[in-house]
């Protein structure tokens, strides 16, 4: 092996390496096994409102993205995935909830995801995440994953140095409790006459709108609307039975 071919060699492993080196500090973050890391968030400034932007676009707003986060002295490391189409974004380290929701605000996004450490009966740490759509929280997952089942994943997870990983969000796998249901809609009689229900009642009839008005929209903006229509069909179903 000449000199050329060592250096090459040694290049080849340092890049392998610091792949894998980012990639499990990512994890073990995301596992609760950082002490100096309290809570998380995974956020994008691409294609905001849901609406495809071209490339040019997305990369300006990334750009002043990561300029806000420089800014406020926000410790954060670039990650990238696929969630109908490819995008860039960052895990941003001890960021509290109010303000990743205002960063969320500020360039348009549908959700963002927030995680804070806890821990268990046995004091042993844990992230609680949170899928939140304006300020409110949609559901929550006790758990990241990877490995080959996520390795294998064409679509619907995050990456980092070319790992995958993901929160299982709207994954029934992953409920702890299941309702069953099968419908697309409820007559007026069948709905309490709770503000709740008519809450839920009235943003199913919103999110099902969007979703017969796809043009323009990113496969991300569907999916998040399918989904979140779908956990509000399930509480709303739960409602309608328990009254």
């Amino acid at each position: 092996m000449n000199l050329h071919e060592i250096k090459k060699f040694v290049y080849s492993a340092k890049k392998e390496y610091l792949k894998e080196a980012g990639f499990s500090r990512i994890r073990q973050i995301m596992l609760g096994q950082v002490p100096s890391v309290d809570s998380v968030a995974l956020l994008t400034a691409q294609n905001p409102a849901g609406k495809k932007a071209p490339p040019e676009v997305n990369n300006r707003l990334m750009k002043q993205f990561k300029s806000d986060l420089s800014d406020s002295e926000a410790g954060y490391t670039n990650i990238a995935g696929k969630f109908g189409e490819k995008e860039n974004s960052v895990m941003i380290m001890n960021i509290s909830r109010d303000d990743t929701v205002a960063l969320g605000k500020k360039f348009g996004q549908l959700s963002i995801i927030w995680g804070n450490k806890l821990r268990d009966e046995n004091d042993e740490p844990f992230f609680r995440f949170e899928y939140i759509e304006g300020h409110t929280t949609t559901q929550t997952r006790d758990l990241s994953i990877s490995g080959k089942s996520v390795e294998d994943r064409e679509d619907l997870y995050s990456e980092k140095g070319g790992r995958k990983f993901v929160i299982p969000f709207f994954e029934d796998e992953y409920e702890m409790a299941k309702i069953k249901f099968g419908r697309v809609s409820f007559s007026d009689s069948e709905l309490p006459k709770t503000k709740e229900a008519e809450d839920l009642a009235e943003s199913i009839i919103l999110r099902d709108d969007r979703l017969r008005n796809p043009k323009g929209r990113t496969q991300k903006y569907l999916w998040h609307h399918r989904s979140i229509l779908r956990e509000e069909m399930k509480k709303l179903e739960k409602l309608i039975i328990e009254n």
